[in-house]
């Protein structure tokens, strides 16, 4: 017998921390209920009903997420599974009670409300290679009957609206003339911008004035860290468009389609454009296609784990000439340190997205999924050249001397000790930022500890008025807090809350016995659980040791 992924993971959130669409939730919406008016009070304030409507929703995100993962994995069923989503969407009208839920849950924080849904549901997927197998086969049987499972749902996303508790829903207004003219798609906002030059947000008049009414078609994807903005993206097999139509209307009735819509152009760059006063194309018909260059889509990123191989089944000692590595600082938006790691393979081609030991890339599968992410090499005196390729796996550009010098691999079992760390710096100090630094202390008996420290913080700007917030976390192989606290700057005088300082676990998440050998860290934690991870001394006195994505300095 099957085991539903979806109805099993929704019964097991607790497990994986997913617990935002709980009785609990509904609560918490319902407190915000205290006004509603009497024909809706009923339904609001009944913790039954408004789970069900929490629990509808979260059926819907949880799907839309185990979705995502299965195309991330690259599985052959995804269209159908995208479709019938998308029929079941439509069939049970269930983007009216998201829109309702996802607005009400704003009001109680500034966060968008399904982080803590979307990735523990995209892990289980990703970590389940039956998974979407088992999903195409319940979304080819229909999905949940959600009229029959919650049935008061839809009642009390019209009961919230009812009560004036959320904005209600503004429908997208219907074309009603015949459309006529040419058609635009998101690869042509370059060309268009090249064209017609660029300008910032002007009103939907001036607008029309200036370049009139446009036609735009493209698929409709929503933006996961703002749940009520919506853009169109252009998508062909495994390429995608780095061109986005923004919508200025709640599109979360056709996400995931693909939709014309008449508009006016209100703010266009080399990277997007706004629509507004957008109406939908039921019949296109009448539409010719834009005449201007289109952008070509770039190749999506594949997840690590599609060019990961087992320990010991990827690149071959025998077929790595080496790994070489050049630092630099990075100061855009903030202050840090960057490495650019290479392998070099002794057939004369480069690997250059180095996230993993070299003994477990799958040089075959990256090669056919990723041919953007390699390159050719030549050794030249003092150093190296090198030239890129294009995402067809084709030369592209001149041969570039590299800055990059070669790194030796670890002898086997290798002891370190002392404290290694690095710092960033992330925003700015006019607008504030976050300061962190991490670090990971080796003891010669073959112990660890892994540690961090970070400091967030209002700036400059916001201190003028007498606003001062700031929050920070530690963490070290005793345990981990976070502390946060705030000064709000009023008419009347300061006003200083502090929430104090919260213990989270024990600490043996980042506390265990380490390894060294050739490239690799194995890190085995107290918790039970394993890293591996690239490593290799970048100088030859080990003052600086590189582990996972970066290198950490001796502390003095």
């Amino acid at each position: 017998m099957r085991l539903p992924v979806l109805r099993a993971a929704f019964a097991a959130r607790a497990a994986f921390g997913a617990r935002t669409a709980s009785a609990a939730s509904a609560a918490a919406l319902i407190a915000l209920s205290a006004h509603a008016v009497p024909d809706a009070r009923s339904l609001v304030t009944d913790s039954a009903a408004m789970s069900q409507l929490v629990e509808a929703v979260s059926y819907d995100v949880m799907s839309e997420a185990a979705i995502d993962a299965c195309d991330d994995i690259g599985a052959d069923a995804v269209p159908a599974m995208r479709e019938a989503w998308i029929a079941w969407r439509a069939r049970y009208q269930i983007a009216p009670m998201r829109v309702v839920l996802t607005r009400m849950m704003q009001r109680r924080s500034a966060d968008a409300p399904w982080d803590k849904l979307v990735e523990p549901m995209r892990q289980r997927v990703l970590s389940d290679p039956q998974a979407c197998a088992t999903l195409a086969r319940e979304w080819q049987g229909g999905g949940k009957d959600v009229a029959a499972r919650y049935p008061q749902a839809g009642a009390v996303a019209r009961a919230i609206v009812q009560a004036n508790l959320v904005m209600p829903i503004t429908p997208l207004p219907v074309a009603a003339e015949p459309a006529r003219g040419q058609v635009l798609l998101p690869s042509q906002v370059i060309a268009l911008t090249e064209q017609r030059g660029n300008w910032l947000v002007i009103s939907e008049e001036a607008a029309r004035r200036k370049l009139g009414v446009v036609y735009v078609k493209g698929r409709v994807a929503r933006d996961m860290r703002r749940p009520e903005n919506f853009h169109l993206q252009q998508e062909q097999g495994d390429r995608i468009g780095g061109q986005l139509i923004h919508l200025k209307f709640n599109a979360e009735p056709w996400v995931g389609r693909e939709i014309v819509l008449r508009g006016v152009v209100t703010s266009l760059n080399r990277l997007s454009m706004d629509l507004g006063h957008a109406a939908l194309v039921t019949d296109p018909s009448g539409l010719t296609p834009s005449p201007l260059p289109q952008t070509p889509l770039a190749r999506v990123e594949v997840p690590l784990m599609r060019v990961s191989s087992a320990p010991g089944r990827g690149l071959a000692d025998k077929d790595l000439a080496a790994i070489v590595v050049h630092g630099r600082a990075n100061s855009i938006g903030g202050t840090r340190w960057e490495e650019d790691v290479l392998f070099l393979l002794r057939d004369g081609s480069v690997y250059r997205r180095t996230e993993m030991p070299p003994d477990q890339l799958d040089v075959a599968a990256s090669r056919r999924l990723e041919p953007q992410q390699w390159g050719r090499w030549r050794a030249v005196a003092g150093g190296y050249e090198m030239q890129a390729q294009d995402d067809d796996g084709r030369p592209v550009g001149e041969w570039k001397r590299e800055p990059h010098v070669a790194v030796k691999a670890w002898p086997k079992d290798t002891r370190l000790q002392g404290n290694f760390s690095r710092s960033a710096f992330n925003g700015s100090m006019v607008t504030g930022g976050t300061s962190s630094t991490r670090g990971i202390r080796f003891t010669p008996d073959g112990r660890f500890e892994r540690s961090f420290h970070a400091l967030s913080s209002t700036g400059s700007l916001q201190a003028i008025t007498g606003t001062v917030i700031s929050g920070s976390s530690t963490g070290d192989g005793s345990g981990s807090t976070r502390t946060s606290s705030s000064t709000v700057g009023t008419g009347t005088g300061d006003v200083g809350v502090s929430s104090g300082t919260r213990k989270i676990d024990d600490g043996a998440s980042r506390r265990g016995r380490y390894q060294l050998d050739g490239y690799v860290i194995t890190l085995d934690y107290d918790d039970g659980h394993q890293e591996r991870l690239l490593s290799f001394p970048v100088d030859a006195n080990r003052r600086s040791v590189f582990v996972g994505t970066g290198s950490y300095d001796l502390e003095k």
